[in-house]
């Protein structure tokens, strides 16, 4: 009987649902701050055969740290048609200076825009207008 007894207490136990409760306190305030991304500042340079070298003016997030890089982009300056940057300003630059090398001869204007992990900022305006001869 006493069998009997133990068993009824362990099928009970072991069919009744576990529940948990946390209880939490705290004292104190909390603050978080957003920015938005910045403009790119208009590039400038200039051409050296079918190379050309340009710089900018970092741009910075609100709280004054410069952004993390930069998309350089190439537009004829006759025709409004793309460029396709090489050298040192393809993909995302990490300074505020690059080379765009076999650059064909033409009137060139280029844009930055800057870049922070997955966020990007506005383009630039667009620089002088470049000749490459």
């Amino acid at each position: 009987m006493a069998a009997l007894g133990v068993s009824a207490v362990l099928a009970i136990g072991a069919s009744s649902p576990s529940t948990a409760t946390w209880l939490t306190t705290g004292v104190g305030t909390g603050a978080g701050a957003a920015t938005a991304m910045p403009t790119g500042t208009a590039p400038a340079g200039s051409a050296s055969g079918a190379t050309v070298s340009l710089s900018w003016t970092a741009a910075e997030l609100g709280n004054g740290v410069a952004v993390a890089g930069y998309i350089v982009t190439r537009t004829n300056a006759a025709t409004g048609g793309p460029g396709t940057v090489g050298g040192t300003c393809a993909g995302i630059v990490t300074t505020t200076s690059c080379t765009d090398t076999s650059v064909p001869a033409g009137p060139w204007i280029y844009t930055d825009t800057p870049v922070q992990l997955s966020w990007t900022g506005g383009v630039s305006p667009t620089s002088a207008t470049i000749t490459v001869p």
